[in-house]
């Protein structure tokens, strides 16, 4: 009996160990290969693919700390969260040292370096007892690495967190910062403007941005500097020179990357009335293979609503110049569209893809199948009538990839503007310095173009139209690193319904209340109500079965 007893122990002991054995291996296991599944469709609660090759490809150690108040409750929130973001990180790169500070107890130095790292103090609104009260908290991260350290100053939600995060790890591990450009001197969007600031900070180095920022003039007939990796065209007013677009053409043929955000229409001061623009630009996209329809585009099918003024009052209403692009009518391939879902372009004109040799061109987004094309002299008011044309879905954004031809190889190379000059005096041109160095390049390496039939997205802006830009820019600068974790924010989803003609078209007020109080208040009362139905059937099947039992017991 002892013998048995002792075996027995022995038996369980030994199970014991082994299962407490299994479960360290699958502990450690698991540090090393785990599996997360996220079954949003945008994958909201996963880092992207991009962050994590990002955290794959350190070489050293980066180290963040998160300088969080631990009080008041609406801090101490955010802060939760953003370690929440901050553990899944670590759980994907061992190069990550995270640290949690909380700044309560420093003393007024320790503040000071603090507020000189760049993370301030910040006042917020309390609201306890009735009451609302100040406080001072901090809610920053400081990103370092090999010496170099930038800051995130306020984090006020971590709506956009992945993405901050990730691009301040990226621009303190990229050796050189990379240098976008942007075309000056023909009346273009100037990113130095006082009303683009918050937009120039999206791109600023010394921002939350990835980018060194510069403005091109080519007006001097020099070349694109060689630090710019990518130029953006945007809005030209003016058409360019023979010598201007040689230069753009060689800044390609030298495997620059370009934008261009051409306007089809120009607007007449104070009036809603348009008349065709002019930039130059035509024939050297064309050539690359990218034709602008010289018209302006109508979506009768899917536009934005416009705000106009109608004496005092500020009205708004459907605007088909608006053209809105929606997710279906997105390039699903490519990196610069596959996860938006909405774009809205005003004044925008057709664009067409033209095959070229050894270039590769994609349409990245389109009107529906309701676009409609405009010649001539614009009436642009909302009440104008639109006369009826054929419909059908038109291109208003191509990116091209491959080796391009330039423009001029088979032409003589345009004059700078000192050789014009003595051209116009009938007087031998006389080739400058600059121009008897250089040798014209005929063919580019690989690069990219990316070519859109409107520069008003970054007047008109908005989210959704930032979103597209810094795509664009991403794509072309760094590739696809930082793409995917923007776009996980994008989101536009009306509620539609299904017609008895098959379209689809977005539920009327009513229809939403409907809907709401359905989900809201129909569904729980009907759980309550199939509650109690229940219960009185279950109730009445146990009187039906004691009645029976009775009788049977009575009767025997």
């Amino acid at each position: 009996m002892k013998n048995k007893r002792i075996a027995f122990g022995g038996n369980t002991l030994a199970f014991v160990i082994i299962i407490f054995g299994i479960l360290a291996l699958i502990n450690f296991l698991s540090t090393r290969r785990f599996i997360r599944t996220d079954l949003t469709e945008d994958k909201r609660y996963t880092i992207s693919k991009a962050t994590k090759n990002v955290l794959d490809s350190l070489d050293d150690i980066v180290t963040i700390t998160a300088y969080f108040s631990t009080a008041p409750a609406e801090v101490a929130q955010i802060r939760r969260n953003v370690r929440d973001v901050l553990d899944e990180y670590k759980a994907f790169s061992k190069n990550l040292q995270i640290d949690f500070v909380n700044p309560a107890n420093f003393d007024d130095g320790q503040k000071q370096e603090l507020q000189f790292k760049g993370i301030p103090e910040v006042r917020i609104n309390v609201y306890k007892q009735d009451k609302a009260e100040i406080a001072n908290v901090y809610m920053g991260i400081s990103i370092g690495y090999s010496g170099k350290e930038e800051t995130l100053p306020v984090v006020r939600s971590t709506a956009n967190l992945e993405y901050d995060l990730t691009s301040t790890i990226l621009k303190v591990t990229t050796k050189e910062a990379k240098t976008v450009g942007f075309l000056t001197g023909h009346g273009e969007f100037d990113i130095n403007a006082q009303e683009y600031q918050q937009f120039r900070q999206l791109l600023d180095k010394n921002g939350q941005g990835q980018y060194n920022l510069t403005s091109v003039s080519l007006q001097d007939g020099k070349a694109v500097d060689a630090t710019v990796t990518t130029l953006v065209v945007a809005g030209v007013k003016q058409p360019l020179t023979e010598r201007e677009k040689y230069e753009l053409d060689q800044f390609i043929m030298r495997g620059g990357r370009a934008i261009f955000l051409v306007d089809p229409i120009q607007m007449q001061p104070g009036t809603m009335q348009g008349t065709p623009l002019s930039t130059g630009l035509n024939d050297l996209l064309e050539h690359y293979g990218a034709k602008l329809g010289n018209n302006l585009l109508v979506d009768r099918r899917f536009h934005e609503n416009a705000r106009f003024q109608q004496g005092f009052m500020t009205i708004f209403q459907p605007y088909p110049y608006f053209v809105k692009i929606i997710k279906p009518n997105f390039s699903a391939e490519h990196a610069i569209t596959n996860q938006l879902e909405v774009l809205t372009l005003p004044w925008t004109s057709s664009l067409e893809v033209i095959g070229k040799e050894n270039i590769t061109g994609t349409v990245l987004a389109k009107t529906s199948e309701f676009g409609q094309t405009l010649q001539g002299y614009y009436n642009l008011r909302p009440d104008a009538p639109i006369p009826d044309a054929e419909t059908q879905a038109y291109p208003v954004a191509v990116a091209l990839e491959g080796k391009f031809k330039s423009f001029y190889a088979d032409k003589e190379i345009p004059a700078a503007p000192d050789d014009a000059t003595s051209a116009e005096d009938n007087e031998t041109p006389v080739p400058t310095q600059d121009t008897e160095e250089r040798t014209p390049i005929t063919e580019s390496t690989e690069t990219q173009i990316v070519v859109v039939g409107t520069a008003q997205l970054l007047i008109q802006l908005n989210t959704n139209s930032v979103n597209f830009f810094l795509n664009t820019v991403d794509w072309l600068t760094l590739g696809d690193a930082l793409i995917g974790i923007r776009s996980q924010t994008i989101t536009d989803r009306p509620l539609q319904i299904k017609t008895r003609s098959g379209e689809f078209r977005e539920v009327s007020e009513i229809e939403k209340n409907f809907i709401k109080y359905l989900c809201t208040v129909g569904i729980p009362l009907f759980v309550v109500i199939f509650g109690l139905v229940r219960y009185f059937l279950k109730r009445r099947a146990k009187r039906m079965i004691e009645a029976f039992s009775t009788r049977n017991m009575t009767s025997d």
